[in-house]
């Protein structure tokens, strides 16, 4: 288990290793690398070449006979929630870091900038259902408040079962205004979380960012070993010298894989995979890069 990383630790790291090469890319002009939707009502004007069909208000053209379309205030400042894992699957570790080092260095990194310029930044923490909310706010100090709260986080001895499908629709309730949802998870959770992923995404600009250990996707021949699910406690004993053992579990990684992407697919919305192997700026880096130049291709 690696030494836990005090808050402003993890910032001073991070900002030596990415601030200029982040600067101007995670911030500015939010229809690029994000999805700006807080768009306020402002008028009704008369159609004009050029303009977008979608903002047509058929209803006054109707009454009117003359074409009209309806114009909007473009809210430049984002709020950003983070649906943060807990769970005890959350604490795997086969290399120098656990799932949760890189969850909470992912949450840094995003809402160290995300907070600049106004914008917001709030935390659900959920292991079987959302144990705690911390409430979205901007400045240096809500982001110091948000790693604290990870840090001196404990799930509850007795916690159920991650359940994703009860976190997604209670966080809907909770998040009202239309936001930047990151949903940080191993997604290791009771079936039927699908719709209410999609349900949110209908809504609001969702990311599904899964944390995966090597371990969890290839199995090295070490004899004899006890696994033991981290959430229930079962244990099953295996010998992972046999080939055809060690070939099967990475069959069922791949397929689980391939059915995760295909879920989040479906729901509508972009996927990040950090595996803690990975450098999680660079990791950041290359998903904000494929998401600018996608929304440069449809804007084009």
């Amino acid at each position: 288990m690696t030494a836990p990383r005090t808050p402003d630790a993890v910032l001073r790291r991070l900002d030596l290793k990415i601030t200029r090469r982040l600067e101007g890319l995670l911030q500015g002009d939010h229809r690029t690398v994000f999805r700006g939707q807080g768009l306020d009502f402002a008028d009704i004007r008369e159609y004009q070449y050029h303009d977008d069909v979608r903002h047509m208000d058929w209803n006054v053209t109707a009454r009117l006979q003359i074409p009209h379309v309806r114009e909007f205030l473009e809210d430049r400042e984002i709020t950003a929630w983070f649906l943060l894992d807990m769970s005890p699957s959350i604490d795997f570790q086969s290399v120098s870091v656990s799932k949760r080092t890189v969850l909470t260095e992912f949450t840094t990194l995003m809402c160290r900038f995300l907070s600049g310029k106004g914008n917001r930044a709030g935390a659900l923490l959920f292991t079987g259902g959302v144990e705690r909310m911390v409430p979205a706010r901007g400045g240096r100090q809500q982001f110091l408040v948000l790693l604290d709260a990870l840090d001196r986080y404990r799930a509850p001895k007795k916690a159920q079962p991650t359940d994703l499908k009860r976190v997604l629709s209670d966080a809907a309730k909770m998040i009202r205004r239309r936001s930047l949802v990151f949903v940080v998870s191993d997604f290791i959770s009771t079936p039927g979380w699908e719709k209410p992923l999609s349900q949110m995404a209908s809504r609001h600009d969702v990311i599904a960012v899964r944390l995966t250990d090597p371990l969890e996707v290839r199995l090295p021949d070490l004899g004899l070993i006890t696994f033991q699910d981290a959430e229930s406690g079962d244990q099953l004993f295996v010998d992972t010298h046999d080939k055809g053992f060690r070939a099967r579990f990475i069959a069922a990684a791949e397929k689980r894989n391939e059915e995760l992407m295909t879920a989040f697919t479906a729901a509508g919305v972009d996927a990040l995979e950090l595996s803690t192997e990975d450098d999680v700026a660079d990791a950041v880096l290359r998903f904000a890069d494929m998401r600018r130049l996608r929304f440069a291709k449809k804007t084009a």
